[in-house]
């Protein structure tokens, strides 16, 4: 599908932007209902103890005074303790509720030419933040403990993000559709996957199977939820149905999203007060 066809099928759409300000305006107001409500129930309630973050330079060490010998071995520290996790978790609709508003009110007129192109930027910039932040608590619960490892997992994932904004950039005037930017993203969201496969499955066999149910609930719908967003993307572009209307599209991202976001953000707060 090229660039005439797509604006010109944008511009017939079933899906107003008009509709789509009032929609944005509800999924604004539902994150922001659940970021609040995580937040107070933060502070109401008695929290497990802390997940500790760690560091693991090499230390060297001279093991005998009389010998030049030296032996590196990692050493581990404390690097930080995330005492309430709540607060990271209400982040993760909170700045979706906040994207929400932008878009609908100062942003509005910016949003509704970005539509006509094709392209939704905010979509993207909300994205990289919220998803990374989710992805990096998941992390944590898998074993991965190490800052700079989930540095690099929330980099990464940043970077499938922006891949998808610039898909859209990309195809903007394009005759024929470039994948290049979905496939460089998929490498870069899928990458951190292996890493917690890897992560996930030596927990598994170390704890001879007593891994807590919501670790594998958890894990399971965020890595189906997580393709969700790739496989809407990957029906625009082929233009099936009536994904072949990017308004539609865009309507699906935002229902995707606020899903996600409630299931997980819930998901993972009921699982921490679960008894194990």
């Amino acid at each position: 599908m090229d660039y005439k066809e797509r604006q010109e099928i944008i511009a017939n759409s079933p899906i107003s932007f008009g509709y789509l300000k009032k929609f944005n305006i509800g999924a604004g107001i539902l994150q922001l209902a659940n970021g609040i409500a995580i937040l107070a129930l933060t502070f109401l309630l008695t929290w497990p103890k802390g997940t500790d973050i760690y560091t693991f330079y090499l230390s060297f060490t001279q093991v005998n005074p009389a010998s030049p010998a030296i032996i590196a071995a990692p050493n581990p520290q404390v690097f930080f303790t995330i005492g309430y996790l709540g607060i990271l978790l209400a982040a993760f609709p909170l700045i979706s509720a906040f994207a929400h508003f932008i878009i609908a009110f100062p942003k509005n007129k910016s949003y509704n030419e970005n539509l006509k192109k094709g392209m939704n930027p905010y979509r993207w910039y909300e994205y990289a933040f919220s998803s990374s932040i989710m992805i990096w608590v998941i992390s944590t619960f898998v074993g991965i403990l190490d800052f700079w490892s989930l540095a690099m997992i929330f980099v990464l994932n940043a970077m499938m993000i922006m891949f998808g904004y610039l898909m859209e950039v990309i195809n903007q005037k394009t005759e024929k559709t470039s994948w290049a930017a979905f496939n460089l993203g998929s490498i870069s969201g899928g990458f951190p996957w292996v890493v917690l496969f890897a992560y996930f499955t030596g927990a598994v066999i170390s704890s001879e199977g007593n891994v807590p149910a919501f670790v594998y609930t958890i894990f399971a719908v965020y890595l189906v939820l997580f393709m969700s967003f790739a496989v809407n993307m990957a029906l625009q572009y082929k233009g099936v149905g009536r994904w072949r209307d990017y308004l539609y599209g865009e309507r699906a991202y935002i229902v995707l999203s606020f899903v996600a976001k409630t299931v997980l953000v819930w998901l993972v707060f009921a699982g921490l007060f679960k008894p194990f």
